[in-house]
C-alpha cells in the first residue's frame, strides 16, 4: 500500500493506492495498481473523488503548526481506514507539495516541510524525511504522464501503442507532457523493460485557473486605478469592477498580482498583495476579451516588442518550449470545469463557451443557487472562457485533439507506481512470478523457494568476494535525461531545480 499526500495551492489531498502484480500478458509493466476505495465517494457539494481534502493549502499555514495539524490529521486518519490495520506499519506515506509551497521563500517552506515530517512520523505509517518534500512543475508533470498512461493501459505495452499526451489544470499552474522526436531541455527517456518512450514535459506557471482570475483581477485593477481617486487598495476600497462576475456579486478578494505585473518566468506572487472590492459587472464578449488577456504570455512577460498574435502562434508558450502535438487528455481543471456545468466529457469546446455564457448571464443569487454548494462559483464564468481558450489559442490544440480524463487521474498515481516499482528490480521477475502461481502444488511452490533462496544465498557470497555473478538485468521506469551519464547510485528520483535529470533505477 502507498499513501500519497499532494499539497497544492488551493488544498490538501491525500490518495491511497495498493499494488500487485500484473499478470496481464503483453505487458511490459509487471506493476497493477488500484486506487482505494474502488467506489467513488459522492458528496454533497457534487464533487465525486476517491480520496480526502482538507483546505487552505499548506501555502497558508506558514508558522501555524495548530492549523498545520488540522489540515494534515484528517489525511492520515481517513488513509488508515482505507487500509489494513495490520498492512499500516508497511506502508509508505509521502508527501509532495507543488506549486503553492514552491513559490513560498525558502525558510518558509524548509517551516513547513519539517514540521510535516513531524506530523506524519505520529501516524503509523511508515515516513522518512526524503518523501517529504518539493517537486518540480516537470517532476509532476512526469508522474502525471505516467499516471495518464498507465490508465490508459498503454504503459510499457508489448507490442509498443500510441501513448497519450496529459493536460493537468491545476490551481497556479498547467503541466504539459507529450511524446514526441524532439530532442529538447524539456525531453527525458522513459524506460519500462524494453519499451522507451521520448516525452516532453514542462509546467507554465501562473496558468492554474486560480492564478489565471488573479491576473484577470489585476488587469481590470490596473485599468481601475488611474481612476479610482484617493483610494487606498491596501484598505480594500478599489472597487473592481469585473465582466466576469455576476450582477449583484460584491465580495472582497485579495490580490496577488496587483501590487506588481509578474515578469517571465516568474509567478508574481510576493507579499505585495491588494485587497480589492470586486463587483459583478457581467459583459461576456468583454469576459472573453479578460480571459485571452490572461492566457497571452506577452501580456505578462517582459519580452518586448508587440503582444504574440494568439491565431497564428500558441500564445502561451514561450519560443524554447515545444509546440504540442498528438492526442491528448485534458485533466485536474479541465476536468472540474466540464463537471460543473454537468458536460459530458464528449462535449465540445463550443458547448463549454456556451455553458459558460448561460451562466454569467445570471444573478448572483440564482448562479449560486442552480449549482451544489461548492468553493469559487463565483469563478466559473471567467474559468469557461479561460480553459477553452487557454487549449485554442495558449496551445493551439483543436477539439479533436482532446479527451476529458476523469478526475481519478491524477499525478500522485505516478509517483505510487514509481515507488512500488523498487518491488520489481529484476527483468523477469512478473514471469518468474507467474510460474509460481501457476503451480498448484505446495509442496513443489517449497522445494523452488529453498533452491532459490539458496542460489540467492550463493551469488551474494560470490558477489561479495568481488566476482561472480550480477543480478540486476534491468530496472523498471528508469528515467534518464538524453546524453547524461547513468548514476551507479541507489534508485532515488532527483530532478533538481535546474532540471538535469538524472538516471534513476527503482533498486
Amino acid at each position: 500500500f502507498y499513501v500519497v499526500i499532494d499539497c497544492g495551492s488551493t488544498g490538501n489531498r491525500v490518495y491511497v493506492y495498493r499494488a500487485s502484480v500484473n499478470h496481464e500478458k503483453g505487458d511490459d509493466l509487471p506493476i497493477s495498481l488500484k486506487s482505494l476505495p474502488e467506489s467513488f465517494e459522492r458528496r454533497s457539494s457534487g464533487r465525486a473523488y476517491n480520496r480526502k481534502e482538507t483546505e487552505p493549502g499548506l501555502d497558508k499555514l506558514v508558522n501555524d503548526v495548530a492549523r498545520l495539524k488540522k489540515a494534515l490529521k484528517p489525511l492520515i486518519k481517513w488513509a488508515e481506514k482505507q487500509i489494513p490495520a495490520r498492512s499500516h506499519e508497511n506502508t509508505s506515506l509521502f508527501l509532495y507539495a507543488t506549486a503553492g509551497v514552491r513559490r513560498l521563500p525558502r525558510s518558509d517552506s524548509d517551516w513547513l516541510l519539517r514540521n510535516s515530517l513531524s506530523i506524519l512520523k505520529s501516524s503509523r505509517f511508515s515516513c522518512k524525511p526524503e518523501w517529504i518534500k518539493i517537486i518540480t512543475g516537470m517532476e509532476e508533470a512526469y508522474y502525471g504522464w505516467i499516471a495518464l498512461n498507465y490508465h490508459a493501459g498503454v504503459l510499457g505495452s508489448v507490442p509498443k501503442r500510441e501513448t497519450f499526451g496529459a493536460l493537468d489544470l491545476g490551481g497556479s499552474s498547467l503541466q504539459v507532457t507529450f511524446e514526441g522526436n524532439a530532442d529538447t531541455e524539456t525531453s527525458l527517456n522513459l524506460s519500462i523493460g524494453a519499451v522507451k518512450h521520448q516525452v516532453s514535459a514542462y509546467s507554465l506557471a501562473g496558468y492554474g485557473l486560480n492564478d489565471a482570475f488573479d491576473k484577470s483581477v489585476a488587469r481590470v485593477f490596473f485599468r481601475t486605478l488611474p481612476d479610482a481617486g484617493n483610494a487606498d487598495p491596501s484598505k480594500g476600497t478599489v472597487e473592481v469592477k469585473h465582466p466576469c462576475l455576476h450582477s449583484g456579486y460584491e465580495a472582497k478578494y485579495s490580490c496577488a498580482l496587483c501590487g506588481s505585473v509578474p515578469q517571465k518566468n516568474e509567478t508574481g506572487r510576493g507579499n505585495e498583495r491588494a485587497s480589492v472590492r470586486l463587483v459583478g459587472s457581467p459583459n461576456w464578449d468583454k469576459c472573453v476579451e479578460l480571459a485571452e488577456l490572461a492566457v497571452n504570455m506577452s501580456e505578462w512577460s517582459d519580452r518586448g516588442g508587440p503582444a504574440v498574435d494568439c491565431k497564428s502562434h500558441p500564445c502561451a508558450l514561450d519560443g524554447h518550449l515545444p509546440r504540442p502535438a498528438g492526442r491528448f487528455y485534458v485533466m485536474s481543471g479541465f476536468y472540474v470545469v466540464y463537471r460543473f456545468f454537468n458536460l459530458t466529457g464528449d462535449a465540445s469546446l463550443n458547448a463549454v463557451l456556451e455553458k459558460g455564457r448561460e451562466f454569467c448571464g445570471k444573478p448572483w443569487d440564482a448562479a449560486r443557487s442552480s449549482v451544489a454548494p461548492q468553493p469559487l462559483i463565483e469563478q466559473y464564468c471567467f474559468r469557461a472562457p479561460y480553459a477553452v481558450l487557454l487549449l485554442r489559442e495558449g496551445l493551439q490544440i483543436s477539439d479533436s485533439q482532446i479527451s476529458v480524463g476523469s478526475g481519478s487521474i491524477t499525478w500522485t498515481l505516478g509517483v505510487a507506481l514509481f515507488e512500488a516499482g523498487k518491488a520489481f528490480p529484476y527483468g523477469r521477475s512478473a514471469d518468474v512470478y507467474r510460474t509460481l502461481r501457476a503451480s498448484v502444488d505446495a509442496r513443489t511452490v517449497l522445494i523452488i523457494f529453498f533452491a532459490s533462496l539458496f542460489i540467492l544465498l550463493a551469488a551474494v557470497s560470490c558477489s561479495s568476494g568481488g566476482g561472480g555473478w550480477r543480478l540486476t538485468k534491468k530496472a523498471y521506469l528508469p528515467f534518464f535525461k538524453r546524453g547524461s551519464a547513468a548514476s551507479s547510485s541507489s534508485s532515488v528520483l532527483n530532478i533538481p531545480a535546474s532540471l538535469r535529470l538524472q538516471w534513476w533505477s527503482p533498486i
